[in-house]
C-alpha cells in the first residue's frame, strides 16, 4: 500500500520511457530530480481526519522531443476482487459482467443453469474473474472526476477526486487490476495507452461496433523548460454501512474541487413552446398519434411504447393546451387504444405504417418486448386516464386497456416471480431476465391499485418493489433499461426506481418506502454531472455557453451525458423534499431541470449540427458530449436528431414549478431561468419578487406549497400552478 509519482515519457499513446518516485509517507513535503526523465518534482502532502491532499509539481529541466504525462497513483494491497469498483456514470461494481463483442444494436439473451447471465458489449470493465485488466478513462467519461471502491467486509471505502483539466487539458484516471492489488492512478494529461474506448464505424469495415480495443489518439503534453504542472488529487477514506452510505460521502464531497455555475438562459416556457409547435407539425402522424421522432421512413421513430416518449409525450399537452396540441395528444390515446394493444394486454413495443415490431429485430410482430416500455406506458397512459377522469371525460376503453395491461404484467409477475428484461409477450415467458429493466412498473400498478381499486395491483407493487430493492439498488447496480445496451449499469433504471419508491409512499404512507427512496437517490444522481465541463475552444457548446451540471448520463455503453432524465422530469425530488425537508433534493431537481432547456434549437437561436445543418426549432438532441467515445471531433457537439429530451422538456414545465415557494419553512428555490425572493411589505404581507434576466419573456409556474401538510400533491397538478408572465429583463412583484 502506498503512493508514487509516475512520470512517462510517450511516442504518440505508447510509452516509452518511465520513471517512479516512490512517495515518503511521513513527510508533508519533499522534491526530487529525476534522472531517465529530466524533471523536478515536488509533491506537498496535507493530512486531514479521513482524508489526504495531494500537491504534484512536475517542472522540465531540459528540452524534450517526446511528449510527456504526470501521475500519482496509489495502490491497494491485500485486494480480495468483491470490492465495488465505482467511476460515476461509468464503472458500477467494475462492470463486472461477461463482455461480448456485438454490433449496434446489440441484442442478447442467454439463460443458464444458474439463471439469466448479465452481458455487457465491449465496454470498460474488470475482468469478472479477478483476471489482470484495467480501465482507462478521460475526465469527461464521467459524471464527477472521481473514482474509488467499497468494501463491504471492511465497512470502508476510497474515492479519489481530482479536477477534470490541469494545464489545459483533460485529465486521465485509470483502474488497474492484478491479482491480490489494486492501483488507482490520476494522470495529466489523459494518455490512454495504445488503446482506448470507441462506438462507431470500424476502420476494417466490419461494421458499427462499441470496442475498447481502438487505437489510442491520445498524447502527452509538450512543456517548455521551466513550464510547471500542478496536478491536485484528493483521497477520502469513507466509513459505511452499506453502498448508500458510500453514495451518500461521495454526493457530500463530489463538488469540493470543482462545481457548476448559476445561469440563465432560455426559459421552460419558451423551450416548451418552441417543442410544442414542432410536436403538432412535424410528430404528429397522419395515422392520428404522436411519433417520437420526425424520420417517418424509420420504424423506430415513429411509434416505441414509453422508453423514448410513445405515450409520454401527450400527457403534458393535456394539462396545458386547450387546442390543436390536446386534441391530437386525445388522439394519440385513441390510437392507443384502439391499435397498439393485444388482447392479452401487452402493448405493441414498436410500430410504423400498420406493421407491429419486437424488440428483438426489425421482423415484424415478433412477440418480443423490452419490458420496460410497457411499463413505462402503463405508468403514463394512468396519469392521463386519472387527468382525465377528474375532468369529466371518463374514457371507459382507456380504463378497460389500462386494466388489461396492469392485469398481464401482476399474471407475469405470478408466473415468473419477476419482470424480467426481455419477454415474449404471446408465450409470457422470460427470454432475458434478472435486470431492474421494469423498475417503474411498481409504480404503474400502485396508480392503477389508486385508479381502479384492485388490491391485487398494490400487493404486486410492493413485492416488485421489493424485489428491486433487495435485489438490485443494495447491490448498486440498477441495470436493463434501455433496449440497446445489453444487461449494462444505466440512469434510467435508477431513477425509474426512484419514481417507484416515491409513488409507493405516495400510495401506502409506508415508512419503508420513504427509506427505499432516499436510497435510490443516492445511487441515481451519480450519473449527473456536478460540475461545468469545459468545452473545446470553437465547439459548438462553448459557442452557446453550454453549461453541464445537471445533464445525466443515460448509461455505461453510450457515453455520451443528456439533457434531463430518459424519461421523467424528476419531481419525485420536490416530493422527497416535501417529505423530508432535505433541500439536496431540490438542488439536484433544479440543477437537472434548470439544464434541459438550453439544449432546444430556437430560430432566433439554432444549434449547429455536426452534419452541418441547424437543428430546426423545437428539436433537442440527446448528445452532450464530453466524452470523446465517438471520435475528438464530437466533443462539444450535437448530431443532426430529434430526440428523447424534447419529451423530458415537456414533462418538466407541467411538473416542475418555475418557482416552488415552501410556505412552511419560508423557503424559494427557482428551477426556471428566473430568480426569487420573499419581500414582506410594511403591512406583513409576504410578496414575491421576480425578475427575468434571459432575453425571453416567460410564463413562469409557481407553486405556493404548504410542505408540512401532509398532503401529496400527486399528479395532474399544472393547472393549480399559478402563472406568472414577466417580460425579458423585468421585474415584477406578485402576491400569492
Amino acid at each position: 500500500m502506498g503512493y508514487q509519482v509516475m512520470i512517462k515519457q510517450y511516442k504518440g499513446s505508447i510509452p516509452v520511457k518511465t520513471e517512479c518516485w516512490e512517495l515518503d509517507g511521513t513527510r508533508t513535503e519533499q522534491s526530487i530530480n529525476m534522472e531517465t526523465i529530466p524533471c523536478f518534482l515536488r509533491c506537498t502532502r496535507k493530512k486531514e481526519a479521513g482524508s489526504e491532499h495531494f500537491m504534484v509539481r512536475a517542472m522540465l529541466t531540459k528540452t524534450l522531443k517526446e511528449p510527456v504525462s504526470v501521475a500519482l497513483e496509489y495502490t491497494q494491497e491485500k485486494w480480495s476482487g468483491k470490492e465495488y469498483v465505482f467511476l460515476p456514470a461509468a464503472v458500477y461494481d467494475g462492470n463486472r459482467m461477461t463482455s461480448i463483442r456485438i454490433p449496434y444494436p446489440p441484442y442478447h439473451a442467454e439463460k443458464t443453469e444458474a439463471g439469466w447471465e448479465p452481458f455487457i458489449t465491449d465496454i470498460p470493465h474488470l475482468d469478472k474473474d479477478g483476471k489482470e485488466s484495467r480501465i482507462q478513462f478521460c475526465s469527461g467519461d464521467m459524471s464527477t472526476p472521481a473514482m474509488g471502491y467499497y468494501s463491504g467486509e471492511k465497512k470502508e471505502g476510497l474515492l479519489i477526486l481530482a479536477k477534470h483539466m490541469v494545464h489545459g487539458r483533460y485529465t486521465g484516471f485509470t483502474v488497474s487490476q492484478k491479482q491480490g492489488q489494486m492501483g488507482f492512478s490520476v494522470s495529466c494529461p489523459a494518455v490512454r495507452e495504445k488503446t482506448k474506448y470507441f462506438f462507431g464505424k470500424l476502420p476494417d469495415g466490419s461494421g458499427f461496433f462499441p470496442v475498447c480495443d481502438a487505437v489510442s489518439d491520445d498524447e502527452g503534453i509538450r512543456l517548455q523548460v521551466g513550464e510547471e504542472i500542478e496536478l491536485e488529487v484528493s483521497f477520502y477514506r469513507i466509513p459505511a454501512q452499506d453502498l448508500t452510505g458510500y453514495f451518500a460521502a461521495f454526493h457530500d464531497l463530489r463538488e469540493s474541487l470543482e462545481t457548476g455555475d448559476a445561469y440563465a438562459s432560455i426559459p421552460f416556457s419558451k423551450a416548451y413552446t418552441a417543442i410544442k409547435e414542432k410536436y403538432i407539425e412535424r410528430n404528429f402522424s397522419e395515422e392520428g398519434y404522436f411519433c417520437v421522432g420526425t424520420e417517418s421512413d424509420a420504424p423506430p421513430a415513429c411509434w416505441q411504447a414509453g422508453w423514448v416518449g410513445g405515450g409520454i409525450n401527450s400527457y403534458p399537452f393535456l394539462m396545458e393546451d386547450d387546442g390543436r396540441a390536446y386534441e391530437q395528444a386525445l388522439s394519440t390515446i385513441r390510437f392507443i387504444i384502439e391499435k397498439l394493444q393485444y388482447e392479452n394486454g401487452w402493448y405493441v413495443p414498436m410500430y410504423a405504417k400498420g406493421i407491429k415490431y419486437g424488440d428483438d429485430s426489425m421482423e415484424p410482430d415478433s412477440r418480443i418486448l423490452l419490458v420496460r416500455k410497457d411499463a413505462d406506458l402503463l405508468y403514463f397512459l394512468l396519469k392521463q386516464a386519472m387527468y382525465l377522469r377528474e375532468h369529466g371525460r371518463h374514457w371507459k376503453k382507456l380504463e378497460e386497456g389500462i386494466a388489461l395491461a396492469a392485469d398481464a404484467m401482476v399474471r407475469f409477475y405470478k408466473k415468473n416471480g419477476q419482470l424480467g428484461q426481455f419477454i415474449h409477450m404471446k408465450e409470457e415467458r422470460i427470454v432475458q431476465g434478472d435486470t431492474a429493466s421494469a423498475a417503474i412498473a411498481p409504480a404503474a400498478l400502485a396508480l392503477a391499485y389508486e385508479y381502479l381499486g384492485r388490491q391485487e395491483y398494490l400487493d404486486a407493487a410492493e413485492a416488485l418493489g421489493e424485489l428491486y430493492w433487495d435485489q438490485y439498488l443494495k447491490r448498486g447496480i440498477m441495470n436493463g433499461g434501455p433496449g440497446e445496451i445489453c444487461q449494462a449499469p444505466d440512469s434510467e433504471s435508477a431513477f425509474a426506481f426512484l419514481e417507484t419508491c416515491v409513488q409507493l409512499y405516495e400510495t401506502t404512507g409506508k415508512a419503508q418506502w420513504l427509506k427505499a427512496a432516499k436510497e435510490a437517490f443516492e445511487l441515481a444522481v451519480t450519473w449527473v454531472i456536478s460540475y461545468d465541463f469545459s468545452f473545446p475552444e470553437g465547439s459548438t457548446a462553448k459557442k452557446l455557453g453550454i453549461h453541464t451540471m445537471g445533464t445525466v448520463f443515460a448509461n455505461a455503453q453510450n457515453k455520451h451525458s443528456a439533457p434531463g432524465i430518459c424519461t421523467l422530469s424528476g419531481n419525485s425530488m420536490l416530493k422527497l423534499y416535501r417529505f423530508t425537508g432535505d433541500k439536496k433534493y431540490l438542488r439536484w431537481l433544479g440543477r437537472i431541470s434548470h439544464a434541459v432547456s438550453q439544449f432546444v434549437s430556437l430560430t432566433e437561436r439554432p444549434i449547429k449540427s455536426l452534419e452541418g445543418p441547424d437543428l430546426p426549432s423545437g428539436y433537442i438532441n440527446e448528445r452532450v458530449q464530453t466524452s470523446d467515445w465517438e471520435g475528438k471531433e464530437t466533443v462539444g457537439e450535437f448530431l443532426y436528431a430529434s430526440n428523447w429530451p424534447e419529451v423530458t422538456m415537456l414533462l418538466t414545465y407541467v411538473e416542475v414549478p418555475g418557482i416552488y415557494v415552501d410556505l412552511d419553512r419560508r423557503e424559494v428555490f427557482c428551477f426556471d431561468h428566473v430568480t426569487a425572493e420573499l419581500v414582506q411589505k410594511d403591512s406583513g404581507e409576504m410578496m414575491l419578487k421576480v425578475t427575468n434576466d434571459t432575453i425571453y419573456d416567460a410564463v413562469v409556474t409557481l407553486m405556493a406549497d404548504h410542505s408540512r401538510s401532509g398532503n401529496a400533491i400527486g399528479h395532474g397538478y399544472y393547472e393549480t400552478m399559478q402563472k406568472i408572465q414577466i417580460s425579458s429583463g423585468k421585474e415584477i412583484t406578485i402576491g400569492f
